[in-house]
């Protein structure tokens, strides 16, 4: 990031006044949050006593493979093992019956939570492919023989968001943004998120943004930010959404998000501040 970065002004007017959390950071915790957590200087901690909702779905669907799971010809999962699957996961803001209300049929594409936690599960190195079934790793057979949730809930958090590109799941543009610093981003949540934001605000508040959020016709960064990351970090229970009413539209949905207990039992930061914060909350 270049010096007067702050002080250009597309970036002065995005910002409308908010000053972004992690500015208040030191330039090498800046740095640190952006390594992954395995490299050794990576200013994230992730707990592995932690539990999930993600976890708690992961070892259903993971039991179900200890035998190998028949795949269709196009390596989905077949939709009488998607069927079994409907009841057996209980997914934060998701209702089967209001989803699915219309169709005859549901392949795992359609269903969100199974193909995200397939995705999460494939990219955490806990599932494989074998002769035309999805089978388990040894990794995962441990977990699952010793019903090992906390090791389960970092190895998907990682496989998440450092190892999956989670612009598979929408259709916006500026693949790779706002999750290209999601240490960082994460870090600025946080100090940031500890009373009801809009993911608007939540954008501005913990993101780096890029050209294609500040020079976008119309506001982005919140959209995008809350389809890639905020609700993957509800899933992960870090999060709390609340619905709250749209004045103008009516049938629109808008939600704010706040830390959860869990968010400080499961991540934890090493980082000096260089000044103290003077975010708004």
């Amino acid at each position: 990031m270049h010096p007067g970065f702050l002080k250009a002004p597309n970036v002065i007017d995005w910002l409308g006044g908010i000053v972004p959390a992690w500015t208040a950071l030191e330039f090498d915790s800046f740095r640190k949050l952006r390594q992954k957590p395995e490299e050794p200087d990576c200013a994230v901690q992730l707990s592995e006593t932690a539990t999930s909702p993600m976890a708690r779905n992961a070892l259903i669907f993971l039991s179900r493979l200890q035998h190998g799971v028949k795949l269709t010809a196009t390596r989905n999962l077949q939709r009488a093992f998607v069927a079994s699957m409907l009841e057996a996961l209980e997914w934060p803001g998701f209702d089967p019956e209001h989803a699915f209300r219309l169709h005859k049929v549901i392949n795992e594409p359609d269903y969100l939570p199974l193909h995200a936690l397939r995705i999460f599960c494939d990219r955490a190195k806990l599932v494989r492919v074998s002769k035309g079934e999805l089978r388990l790793t040894k990794v995962a057979q441990a977990i699952v023989e010793t019903n090992n949730i906390g090791k389960l809930n970092r190895l998907l958090f990682t496989g998440c968001f450092w190892n999956t590109n989670l612009a598979y799941f929408d259709g916006y543009p500026l693949a790779g943004w706002p999750q290209g610093d999601i240490g960082l981003t994460l870090w600025s949540l946080s100090v940031a998120a500890t009373t009801w934001q809009t993911p608007s605000t939540l954008a501005r508040l913990c993101t780096v943004p890029v050209n294609g959020i500040l020079d976008a016709p119309r506001d982005l960064g919140g959209s995008i930010f809350e389809a890639r990351l905020l609700r993957q970090l509800c899933w992960f229970g870090l999060l709390e959404v609340e619905t709250i009413p749209d004045e103008e539209r009516q049938f629109v949905k808008k939600h704010r998000f706040r830390t959860s207990p869990r968010f400080n039992d499961f991540v934890a930061f090493t980082v000096d501040i260089e000044r103290p914060s003077s975010a708004v909350h």
